[in-house]
């Protein structure tokens, strides 16, 4: 099922918007990133975007519990609108570090952290996967997606994208510093990075052949 499609009827949502949505559909694989979370339990979805990962991750799997947060509130608007008749799935704007604005009423069976992390400094990373690691049940998962930055050329067209949706306000980041330079790593760099802070990592690609992303599937032991 195309969820992207849930958003057509939206009232004043744009064609390119739409356009965008579609095409993001298509070129993720949000089902293969759904089926590492578990089927049941708390999940949150930091920097849910529009919501099509948090939809995916909530319409198949009832008994799985999903808050989505973004800054984005006009993305946060469109998400509330076509996810309006999931019951276990609810959006909220994050005003602050996401993971840090995450309830503490309970422990997380699974963290996405899709296409987020490059937007931080690496000493917001730290504290945001530190902060992670600590909201996550034993045995639970932190999913990440990012941009090999040793992928070739593929990678350097990703990363300069990436920066040029920052820089345009297409991509509307938060921080002076992803407007700046965004923080980037290898595939290696960041299987580091999450095993610095306790994970067991693995990683696999994870996008069409016109992108260079590398999910990182980490368990909390």
């Amino acid at each position: 099922m195309n969820l992207a499609s849930r958003y057509n009827t939206i009232p004043g949502i744009s064609l390119a918007t739409k356009l965008f949505l579609h095409l993001r559909w298509w070129l993720t694989p949000y089902e293969r990133m759904a089926a590492y979370v578990p089927k049941s339990g708390k999940v949150l979805d930091v920097g849910c975007g529009h919501g099509l990962l948090a939809m995916e991750m909530a319409i198949y799997e009832p008994n799985r519990t999903v808050l989505a947060t973004d800054h984005d509130v006009a993305r946060i608007d469109l998400a509330r609108q076509a996810g309006k008749n999931i019951s276990n799935l609810q959006f909220e704007v994050s005003t602050g570090s996401p993971v840090a604005d995450a309830p503490t009423d309970g422990k997380f069976a699974a963290i996405m952290m899709i296409d987020f992390l490059h937007y931080f400094s690496p000493e917001q990373q730290d504290a945001m996967i530190a902060k992670a690691f600590a909201n996550l049940e034993n045995g639970g998962w932190l999913l990440a997606r990012e941009v090999n930055q040793q992928g070739g050329l593929i990678s350097k067209l990703n990363q300069l994208y990436e920066k040029m949706a920052t820089m345009t306000g297409f991509t509307q980041s938060n921080t002076i510093k992803a407007k700046e330079n965004l923080s980037f790593k290898s595939q290696s760099g960041w299987e580091a990075k999450f095993a610095e802070h306790g994970f067991k990592v693995r990683s696999e690609p994870c996008s069409s052949p016109i992108f260079a992303d590398i999910l990182y599937i980490c368990e909390k032991r």
